[in-house]
């Protein structure tokens, strides 16, 4: 279980986050939504330890979240991916850095992963050469090869085109079930929060954030409708 207990992150003397606390068990997903400024960049850093300072908990099945004992799968908007290096290659150096094995039962984990995407015939190829839902693909592959037991993904569909991105958001979740482990997911898209998010995290400027249930499925559903339009009345008001 992922616990952020009364979080607050101040750059030069202006409170960014202030008082966050939530928790997110293992095999749930947290979708966050919020204004440009909230603070949602800055919350995803602090769990990821990239901010050395900030008052508050982060906390991973009750001890303080670090690199050296957790481990945390991260999956940016630009996919993270090293263009020098091949598909296979930017997998395996994953693997490498977190001293994990390369071959497990006989099996290349590499070429495991890469067939569980569809996109074995590609690990010979460069990023570059890539289409932008493959790249995102192969950053998905390169993050769950780890089984993190955080996943962090800061807007990582928002550079798709409309068709490609829902593909992804159905790849994600279909490769996503039954895994373990906490995740969190930015998103400035209403409607992607509420398809993938278990519970939204409504954040606002300078305002307590709001946690709402979210476990919808159906785009078409009077249920999906009424929950965007809860958060975007609630974006409104608190701007």
């Amino acid at each position: 279980m992922l616990e952020i207990k009364n979080l607050s992150v101040t750059y030069d003397e202006l409170p960014v986050l202030n008082d966050v606390t939530f928790q997110v068990s293992d095999g749930e997903i947290y979708t966050i939504v919020g204004p440009s400024g909230c603070g949602k960049s800055t919350l995803l850093k602090a769990v990821a330890g990239l901010i050395p300072t900030y008052s508050g908990d982060v906390l991973f099945n009750g001890e303080p979240v670090s690199a050296k004992q957790h481990t945390i799968g991260y999956i940016p908007q630009n996919y993270g991916l090293l263009p020098w290096k091949t598909v296979e290659q930017n997998l395996i150096l994953a693997l490498k850095i977190k001293g994990l094995p390369l071959i497990k039962d006989g099996k290349s984990m590499v070429d495991e992963a890469l067939t569980r995407i569809e996109l074995l015939a590609y690990k010979k190829k460069f990023p570059n050469s890539l289409s932008g839902g493959q790249k995102q693909r192969v950053a998905i592959a390169r993050a769950f090869i780890l089984k993190p037991d955080v996943l962090l993904m800061d807007e990582p569909f928002s550079a798709l085109d409309a068709l490609t991105k829902e593909e992804m958001q159905h790849f994600f979740l279909d490769i996503w079930k039954g895994r373990s482990g906490a995740t969190l997911f930015i998103t400035h898209d209403i409607e992607e929060a509420v398809f993938l998010g278990g519970k939204v995290v409504v954040m606002l400027p300078g305002k307590a954030i709001q946690i709402l249930e979210s476990p919808i499925a159906d785009r078409d559903s009077k249920d999906f409708v009424k929950v965007c339009s809860q958060i975007r009345k609630m974006m409104r008001e608190g701007r």
